[in-house]
């Protein structure tokens, strides 16, 4: 648990070194291959560490009870594990590109050279949109992997030098994209870091703000972060109040990854903690959330036709809601500097830590 905990902090530093541009071309590339059933399956270890990575790391002790102002700037490193899902298979709609379809018919034993209508039966699967199957590796997967594409056969009617012709059984066989393949090569843990102004306390409440850029993630693009939030603590409303700080709040933030990924996320949820200590303070803390997101992916897919190329503009929204996850934690306060620590347990687990320099 602890090295899962501390890794969030590792990965955001070795993210910050500099990067080539290329990358975010790299993804689109990748992307531009996959027809929409495709592209989520390939995504969607991403999809579920983007939700999980967005709705972590918010809170870090309830509010004070009493009207005092306490104002706290806090740098946050979340890092959620990704699923062991590193190969994707599914069926889909596919179009095979021009020099695929060369390879197909060449393979099967059919040329130029022999065929007299080559073009024309280049020109008819050319022209159709396939139902294959489809598997390789997610987007977490090896970049030494790539996607196959099963060609399911097909019969053309061939007609040979010397004007004979003949149905001709085109066979089945896989047809590699080395376009695609597993863009974050295997990576552990998604880091997705913050810089966050906590506020408090109006009538036992706080608000936070968050807010990040600039960040590469790997092939994939730079990420964008904003998002807002508000808690509150019941024990304001009561003269005796209860021995631990017992509140409620709402998070809602905005992620964006590159050109092609951008995730809105949103939790509410039941939070306790408890302050031992004054000057220098201890303050464990824990919390019941539902949480949901929408993931947007889009993209151009690429695709060859008789009349030319030809680009389809993709857009896909994954959704997931009321997923249920619990946070254990701690805090320690000092004058001027803070720390916290949880450990998030949900569908994804997620590891939080945090600096904060305030009052």
């Amino acid at each position: 648990m602890v090295k899962k905990v501390l890794f969030p902090v590792l990965v955001i530093i070795v993210s910050y070194l500099p990067v080539d541009e290329v990358y975010s071309q790299s993804a689109l590339q990748t992307f531009s291959g996959l027809t929409s059933e495709a592209a989520i399956e390939y995504s969607q270890p991403a999809i579920t560490a983007f939700s999980s990575g967005m709705n972590s790391g918010w809170f870090s002790g309830l509010p004070s009870s009493t009207n005092s102002f306490h104002m706290k700037l806090r740098i946050i490193g979340v890092g959620s594990s990704f699923s062991d899902q590193r190969t994707f298979s599914t069926v889909a709609k596919f179009n095979f590109t021009s020099e695929q379809i060369d390879d197909i018919l060449s393979n099967s034993g059919l040329s130029p050279s022999i065929i007299q209508n080559y073009e024309e039966i280049r020109n008819e699967l050319l022209a159709q949109l396939w139902e294959v199957n489809i598997s390789g590796p997610t987007i977490n997967g090896s970049r030494d992997d790539y996607l196959e594409v099963e060609f399911p056969g097909y019969t053309v009617t061939a007609e040979f030098q010397g004007g004979n012709t003949q149905e001709y059984e085109i066979e089945p066989q896989s047809v590699t994209v080395t376009e695609v393949t597993g863009l974050l090569n295997n990576m552990e843990f998604l880091p997705t870091p913050a810089i966050q102004l906590d506020l408090s306390s109006v009538l036992g409440t706080g608000v936070s703000f968050r807010y990040f850029t600039g960040m590469q993630l790997e092939n994939v693009g730079k990420i964008n972060i904003y998002g807002a939030g508000i808690s509150h603590n019941i024990n304001y409303w009561f003269e005796e109040t209860f021995p631990i700080d017992v509140g409620f709040g709402y998070y809602f933030q905005r992620f964006t990854v590159g050109d092609i990924f951008s995730n809105s996320t949103s939790q509410f949820g039941l939070y306790i903690s408890k302050q031992f200590g004054m000057i220098v303070s201890f303050v464990p803390y824990v919390s019941l959330t539902s949480e949901s997101s929408q993931t947007n992916i889009k993209y151009n897919y690429t695709f060859d036709t008789t009349v030319g190329p030809q680009d389809l503009n993709i857009e896909v929204d994954h959704v997931q809601d009321n997923l249920i996850a619990i946070i254990v934690g701690f805090s320690l306060n000092f004058p001027v500097i803070s720390f916290n620590v949880d450990y998030k347990i949900s569908e994804t687990q997620t590891g939080t830590v945090g600096i904060g320099f305030g009052f």
